[in-house]
């Protein structure tokens, strides 16, 4: 797996249960750093892959699924992030972007349901994830049962726990059911979360 961006990159090292993949942000310049201020590079931020490796923690120490984070690494200059390097284990998914379009209709919608579920999950434990995006989500099956889980979060936060009918629960699940009603399978996502928390399209008290 190869990704490129305008200031970031993504390699996939090694082949089979030993691989990792390695995400690296690079910021060259003074005029680069200075336009990407909004993407945590100034000295009094939390790096966005200090921030994705907190959030794989974050999953992992609630006993959800996800990809092993290994170590992040930062260089910077005057406080500035000039580059910084996060390392995480090969998770057994494959993007949900990608894999859904290629699924007959019943086994797509047992995979969104499956989504749903997860993100409610998500939601009760207080994450919310703002960056809730098709291609950010993991999808992996075993046997009939699928699992989802998420990848880069960088723009995450945690509120209490509890039943998540704040606005930063509505936009997450306002950003990503577009992506699934594109499929057909946004009300099988909708109907599997309901099941675990509040109706994501139901209004609530915002905070």
């Amino acid at each position: 797996m190869v990704t490129d961006h305008r200031t970031s990159w993504v390699r996939k090292l090694g082949d089979g249960a030993g691989s990792v993949f390695v995400k690296v942000y690079e910021y060259e310049s003074w005029a680069q750093i200075i336009r990407t201020l909004g993407r945590r590079t100034a000295p009094w931020q939390t790096s966005r892959p200090a921030r994705e490796f907190d959030a794989l923690e974050w999953l992992s120490s609630r006993g959800l699924p996800a990809a092993e984070p290994l170590a992040v690494f930062e260089w910077r200059r005057l406080g500035f992030l000039r580059t910084a390097l996060l390392v995480t284990r090969a998770y057994p998914g494959d993007p949900a972007d990608q894999l859904l379009p290629t699924l007959d209709q019943a086994t797509r919608r047992a995979a969104a349901a499956a989504i749903g579920r997860f993100v409610a999950r998500l939601h009760a434990l207080g994450f919310r994830d703002g960056n809730l995006d098709l291609r950010n989500l993991l999808l992996q099956r075993n046997e009939d049962a699928w699992t989802a889980t998420k990848i880069d979060s960088p723009r995450h936060r945690l509120v209490r726990p509890g039943p998540p009918t704040d606005r930063a629960a509505r936009a997450d699940w306002s950003r990503l059911l577009p992506h699934l009603e594109s499929l057909q399978v946004a009300d099988a996502a909708r109907a599997a979360g309901a099941t675990l928390s509040p109706s994501p399209a139901t209004p609530g008290p915002q905070v």
